[in-house]
This record gives C-alpha cells, sequence and structure tokens, in this order.
C-alpha cells in the first residue's frame, strides 16, 4: 500500500474523530459539559399573614447609579484575572488585528446585556474559532513544542477515561446529552493548556509554514506498527477508527492515550509526521 495513502487514513482518522479541538470549549456544544442550573425557591409566606409593605432605606437615592460602561479595557482588566491571562498576551502581542476585534466583539456583546457565564462562551468560542484557519502553522514548529503539546493530550485523555470517565465522549463530540456535574477542575486546566500550546505552536510554526509535511518513509510506518502491536492496538483499528467504539466507560479516550504513548516514543520525524496530522493539518474546512 502507498504510505502516502496509509498517511491520510490514519490522519483522517483522528480528523473525524476529534478534530484537534474540545467539544467542550467549542461553539458546537453549549450546554452538553454544564450541568442543568439549580433553582431555589423563595421562602412562601404563611396563608395567614399579610405580605409586609417594603420600607424605605433613609438616604437612599430614588435612582440606582447606572453601572459604568463596558470598555475594551474593562474586558481586557476582566480577561486579565482569569486563567487565560496567558492566551490574551499571546494573541494581543502576535495577532493584534483580530484580537482589537475580538475585543470590540465582546464589548458590543456585553453592552447588549450579554451574561457573563454565557460571554465567557463566547470568547472561548471565538479563540478557537481564530485557531483553526492557522493551525497548519503549527506542523513547522520545534519537535519540542509539539511534545508539549501531545504530553498534556496524554495526560488529558488519561484523565478522561479514569476519573472523567463520564465526560470522554462528551468532549469527543460523540454524546450530546447534558452532563450532571461539572468537568473536573484538572481536565479543564489541561483543556486550556492544549489551547494555549496550540496558539504556541502556530506562532512557533509561522516563519517556516512553508516547509511540508512529507509522507511517511516504509521503514518509519514499519516502526510505527510496530509500537501500535507492542501497545495492543492494530493499524487497522486505528484507520478503522474501531477503538473510538468501546462501550467501556472512559475506554475510547483510554485508546487515544495509548495511541498518543506510542507515537511520543517513536523518533523525532516520524513523531513529527504522525502529531501533525492529528493535531494540525485540515483544521481549517
Amino acid at each position: 500500500m502507498d504510505h502516502r495513502i496509509l498517511l491520510a487514513a490514519v490522519v483522517g482518522l483522528v480528523l473525524l474523530a476529534f478534530g484537534g479541538f474540545y467539544y467542550a470549549l467549542g461553539p458546537k456544544s453549549p450546554d452538553a459539559l454544564s450541568p442543568p442550573a439549580q433553582t431555589v425557591a423563595a421562602p412562601s409566606t404563611p396563608a395567614d399573614q399579610p405580605a409586609s409593605e417594603p420600607k424605605p432605606i433613609a438616604g437612599t437615592p430614588d435612582v440606582a447609579t447606572p453601572p459604568p460602561p463596558v470598555t475594551i479595557a474593562t474586558i481586557e482588566a476582566e480577561i486579565a484575572r482569569t486563567e487565560h491571562a496567558d492566551l490574551q498576551l499571546l494573541l494581543k502581542r502576535h495577532f493584534a488585528d483580530e484580537y482589537q476585534e475580538l475585543m470590540e466583539f465582546m464589548v458590543r456583546r456585553r453592552s447588549e446585556g450579554v451574561a457573563d457565564d454565557a460571554a465567557a462562551q463566547e470568547i472561548l468560542a471565538r479563540f478557537q474559532e481564530m485557531m483553526r484557519p492557522k493551525l497548519k502553522y503549527a506542523a513547522a514548529a520545534r519537535v519540542a513544542l509539539i511534545d508539549k503539546l501531545a504530553s498534556n493530550e496524554i495526560e488529558l485523555f488519561h484523565a478522561l477515561g479514569t476519573e472523567g470517565a463520564s465526560f470522554c465522549l462528551k468532549v469527543l463530540g460523540k454524546d450530546p446529552t447534558p452532563a450532571t456535574a461539572p468537568l473536573p477542575d484538572d481536565i479543564r486546566r489541561m483543556m486550556r493548556l492544549g489551547t494555549l500550546y496550540r496558539y504556541e505552536a502556530i506562532v512557533d510554526g509561522m516563519p517556516q509554514s512553508d516547509k511540508p509535511v512529507d509522507p511517511l518513509k516504509p521503514e518509519e510506518m514499519s516502526g510505527f506498527e510496530a509500537g501500535l502491536a507492542k501497545n495492543g492496538m492494530r493499524i487497522e483499528d486505528v484507520r478503522s477508527g474501531a477503538f473510538l467504539n468501546e462501550t467501556e466507560p472512559g475506554k475510547p479516550c483510554l485508546m487515544i492515550e495509548r495511541l498518543y504513548r506510542t507515537i511520543a516514543g517513536l523518533d523525532d520525524e516520524t513523531r513529527r509526521k504522525l502529531y501533525a496530522g492529528m493535531f494540525f493539518l485540515g483544521r481549517d474546512k
């Protein structure tokens, strides 16, 4: 078989399976990973007790002071106080025009009265929309930065296969049902880092973005197949995506972890080619 075709099959599998994006942070599933809101009933007034009239407070003005206007500076300050501060600095420095447009958009949305939680989801979705057409540049990043991302992904999918097993299929976009509990903090942290590390690889790869990703050589493919076999996987299962159809909770994510660990044990060039296809290439569609 043409090893260029086989590489494309492997890459295509991962594109279809989880596309390099976390559905938990994307616009396609705004409710799937959020538990339903809990309402608290107001205490009832006994039937034989008349409702009390509100008592005026001395010195209180009749008209409430309007909130200060929303500006780019206030939006930036809000983001700077969150866990996305590092990503904010990277975007402002390297993608200034798009960053400015994003801030102007958020000012409009907040001025329209969008709630804080909804605004947070919108800005996360915008971060990934901005990233999508740029991911191809990350394929030319230094291997050390790609390995940094892969290491985070390995830890993430291990967590999604163990303590976060109930979220595995949701993060993969294969389970649209609403969650009954919030994502564990550790998983949220690794998902956030995954977005940051992708942007770091984009910035690093942009100066040499015309460098092509060559197909796997026969000896590289042989090494990949041998690594899969050592870890209890077959290239046929990877090509077909069969390992993503495991019914045991968390098992598909553990299989992804195993796939990534297999690739981590290969030589630099083979590792780059496989990770580039799985994390970066073909995302601008």
